[in-house]
């Protein structure tokens, strides 16, 4: 049957219907918005994270050093408010250690540590890197033991540029600058006579 224009004029007419179809186009107006907010946001994290970027977001930190590679250089106030700068000691050997007063490890070796700078006699440098304290604790802590060596303070960038984490760690320093051996531990009297051999001979 052909519905002509005469007979839809008899129709009910629904006067509900254009609400219907405004409340249709609301809602697919609002779930695009909300499909494309979604998408927004993960770009975004995306973006952030880095791992589509192509690069990280991130450097990555530096270290760990390794044997043979030339020790970073720095410069630092010491407990004593002077300057410090391992450069200081080229041509000499180095004995570099990382401490905090708060490590216990690092409580026990500061008497070797003492003995081995007496005895140094111009042969080689001990150098210290106090990280990860408070300066009243470690300058508390280095007068009590009588430190007799030279120790710099740092906010954790030495440290990180070192790879050194855990402490007490400690570096053994060639003259030229290059990185002989590394103690991730507690230093013993025995390998610290070692590894002080193997940066000091001629």
């Amino acid at each position: 049957m052909v519905v002509t224009d005469e007979m839809t004029s008899d129709m009910p007419h629904d006067p509900s219907a254009p609400r219907r179809r405004r409340a249709r186009l609301a809602l697919l107006a609002g779930a695009l918005v909300v499909i494309l907010v979604i998408a927004g946001v993960t770009w975004l994290a995306v973006r952030d994270d880095g791992s589509d970027a192509g690069t990280a977001a991130t450097p990555p930190s530096a270290g760990p050093i390794s044997t043979g590679d030339v020790a970073p250089e720095f410069s630092l106030t010491t407990l004593d408010g002077k300057t410090v700068k391992l450069s200081d000691y080229r041509g000499t050997p180095v004995i570099l250690n990382f401490w905090a007063s708060w490590c216990t490890p690092c409580r026990a070796e500061f008497p070797l540590l003492r003995e081995t700078a007496k005895a140094a006699n111009g042969k080689y440098a001990v150098l210290g890197v106090n990280t990860g304290d408070i300066d009243t604790d470690a300058q508390q802590f280095a007068r009590d033991q009588h430190a007799n060596w030279v120790n710099g303070v740092d906010d954790g960038t030495v440290a990180a540029s070192y790879g050194v984490k855990p402490l007490p760690q400690t570096f053994f320093i060639r003259a030229d600058g290059t990185v002989a051996a590394h103690t991730l531990s507690e230093l013993t009297k025995d390998d610290l006579a070692k590894q002080i051999a193997s940066i000091t001979k001629r």
